[in-house]
């Protein structure tokens, strides 16, 4: 079933009524041409969908009678971290949506030796945009968090807070093999955290700092994938293996 959804400001649900505003009331009333007495879905982004019903379109807001109320729509059980060094041009664009669609949790931007630097606030602005619309698209109900971009010092470091911790990098080791050799992996195992390099790859030395904090280095087959196409595989894999829908 498609669910495709329009964003909620959770301040804007109460009790079993909730209204949409702006762009999402835009989108509602003049693209989807919805009336009322229509039904739609609306997701705050915390975890929580709901089908309402219109009851009035004012000028400034789109008020909804709700119908049905559901906690974490569209969501994986395994909640996955996703460390991705920063791409040129509209490449990290194309990742925040896709990994999006297929359920990660968080996205944590970082520069590197091999990473591109220039990422700012209104880059970081953009992403959150994306991630918005592939929530919305996909049925998802949890708005992926994208950080500011850190160090990848600093994301080495924060693989403490997580069960499993994975680098892509080109070694003999698969995914598979990586996952089987991990105790107490299942279905309740839900923090993953998976750094994947930026398009030139990971130093020497990168690679030796994440193995003394606990990453295991995980290749993804005899070909080259891009940067942004390894991401998504592997989040994909992992998905797979700890169970897709709770």
């Amino acid at each position: 079933m498609h669910l495709e959804s329009f964003y909620v400001e959770p301040e804007h649900v109460k009790g079993d009524e909730l209204f949409l505003t702006g762009d999402e009331m835009h989108h509602l009333v003049r693209v989807v041409r919805k009336k009322k007495g229509d039904l739609f879905w609306a997701v705050d982004g915390q975890g929580s969908a709901y089908q309402a019903s219109i009851e009035s379109i004012e000028n400034n807001r789109v008020c909804g009678r709700i119908m049905i109320s559901r906690r974490r729509l569209g969501e994986p059980v395994a909640e996955i971290t996703l460390a991705q060094g920063i791409l040129k041009g509209d490449r990290f664009d194309l990742l925040v949506e896709k990994t999006t669609e297929i359920g990660i949790r968080k996205i944590i931007p970082f520069i590197s030796t091999n990473s591109d630097s220039s990422a700012g606030s209104q880059k970081t602005a953009r992403w959150k945009r994306v991630a918005m619309s592939a929530m919305k698209q996909s049925g998802r109900s949890i708005l992926p968090e994208i950080t500011e971009p850190v160090s990848l010092d600093r994301v080495l470091v924060m693989g403490s807070n997580y069960h499993i911790r994975i680098i892509a990098h080109p070694v003999n080791t698969g995914f598979q093999s990586c996952i089987s050799n991990k105790e107490n992996v299942s279905l309740s195992t839900q923090k993953v955290l998976v750094v994947v390099g930026p398009a030139g790859g990971f130093s020497d030395d990168e690679i030796e700092q994440a193995q003394e904090q606990g990453f295991i280095p995980v290749g993804l087959g005899s070909r080259r994938l891009r940067s942004e196409t390894a991401a998504i595989v592997l989040s994909t894999l992992i998905l797979n293996k700890l169970g897709e829908l709770g």
